[in-house]
């Protein structure tokens, strides 16, 4: 064999070798493109039931739906069930968004408490079913597992951090309106007491604080279906020690509405509560405990399609 033959032989090996390699490299190219479209693939994520609960002091029957309710609550437990109680009608515990919020779901329809509404208006359980606690124990569980078999066409997910520039605290004077439109008992303790010289008038005033907070996070559309009239919301709840005061809710986030989510698609959202919180003075020893809930609602159907309790 002569040089010049030897020297082809080699060209044709080095070019078939850059052939090969060409191919596996556009084979390793192609799996990776692949493997990036699995994320929009649809995947099943479980539903998180949100109820509303609607109650006002004074309510005869209202007691029998907190007591199933804050027991299911308990025993479903946050990844399964959030509840939120709702206060209604200038009880002392109500809040201007959560009058809102009922008129919004209601309408010109019938009004009461108790009244039950299982994420959103998918469904509403008026009133009570019967006299005795267990049938409506039953009533309420069988409504909430029935919805737990759907599954959620949204995945949620959000986070609380400290607000890099805090809102500023203050003081008010006490029986002197908040920014929630909460109202001070008024009681000898917050009078104002008149001075021995002149008009001049001696003013209690009591120390406010603000959670600052920041959540954030993101909604994602995990089904293969596009979805719209989507808003995502929040709220913030406390807790005290007797029955109906298990969550009741203090702050509603404004909506932040959403464009259409195609599959495989999120939204990021961000909100700041203003949130008051109980004087210091006021909870002894104890820490006060606020519940963060977000959750995504149709604002069409009034149906909500996740919810998320934010440790």
């Amino acid at each position: 064999m002569n040089t010049n033959q030897k020297i082809s032989i080699s060209i044709f090996l080095i070019i078939f070798l850059l052939g090969l390699v060409g191919n596996a490299i556009s084979t390793i190219g192609t799996l990776g493109v692949f493997a990036q479209n699995t994320d929009s693939t649809p995947k099943t994520v479980p539903r998180t039931v949100l109820v509303e609960l609607f109650i006002q002091e004074g309510c005869t029957t209202c007691p029998t739906a907190e007591f199933c309710m804050e027991d299911l609550a308990w025993e479903y437990g946050a990844t399964k069930l959030i509840l939120v109680e709702e206060h209604l009608w200038g009880d002392g515990y109500d809040t201007p968004e959560t009058n809102a919020r009922y008129d919004w779901y209601v309408g010109d329809g019938k009004r009461g408490t108790p009244d039950v509404f299982i994420d959103g208006l998918t469904k509403r359980l008026q009133g009570l079913s019967c006299d005795c606690i267990e049938g409506n124990y039953e009533c309420y569980k069988d409504a909430i597992d029935e919805e737990l078999t759907r599954p959620s066409l949204l995945e949620i997910s959000a986070i609380k951090t400290p607000h890099p520039n805090p809102l500023p605290q203050g003081e008010r004077e006490k029986g002197e309106e908040s920014p929630q439109g909460e109202r001070e008992k008024e009681g000898e303790d917050n009078q104002v007491v008149e001075e021995t010289k002149g008009e001049d008038k001696e003013v209690e005033f009591v120390e406010e604080k603000v959670a600052n907070i920041i959540i954030e996070g993101t909604v994602k559309n995990v089904s293969d279906t596009p979805l719209k009239d989507l808003a995502v919301c929040g709220m913030v709840g406390k807790e005290g020690d007797e029955s109906g005061l298990y969550n009741y809710i203090q702050d509603i986030f404004p909506f932040q509405d959403m464009p259409p989510l195609l599959p495989g698609t999120t939204f990021n959202f961000k909100f700041i509560p203003e949130i008051l919180l109980t004087p210091e003075s006021e909870i002894a020893d104890k820490k006060e405990i606020l519940h963060l809930v977000i959750f995504v609602q149709n604002t069409i159907t009034k149906e909500i399609l996740q919810v998320l309790y934010i440790e």
